[in-house]
């Protein structure tokens, strides 16, 4: 599901399909950790958002934990958790991709 480069609006379209998938995932998954591997690698990297668009749509999850922001590479980590699993990805807004996609335990 790779995307072509220098087009917002799309992006903005596949994070919001990510954060609804990801909501469904955090609310029911607690034993395994593949379908968030798998989430990630079919919806990701996210190419040419603009942050402050794809930073509103990831605060829709209920899950969506607080933003935070280094100022220095100007990357913002953008974190989801239930009580069993945490996902999230770095935004790197300067070059407009997301990179180092995780997920992992939180209890186990």
């Amino acid at each position: 599901m790779k995307q072509a480069r220098g087009d917002p609006a799309s992006c903005l379209a596949r994070v919001a399909s990510y954060v609804t998938e990801l909501d469904q995932l955090l609310a029911k998954e607690r034993n395994e950790i593949t379908p968030f591997d798998e989430l990630n690698k079919r919806y990701t990297p996210f190419e040419d958002c603009e942050a402050d668009a794809l930073l509103v749509e990831a605060l829709r999850s209920r899950f969506a934990l607080p933003i935070t922001y280094n100022p220095r590479s100007k990357t913002y980590l953008v974190e989801f958790s239930s009580k069993d699993v945490r996902v999230g990805f770095a935004y790197l807004a300067a070059q407009r991709k997301s990179e180092t996609h995780f997920a992992l335990w939180t209890n186990k």
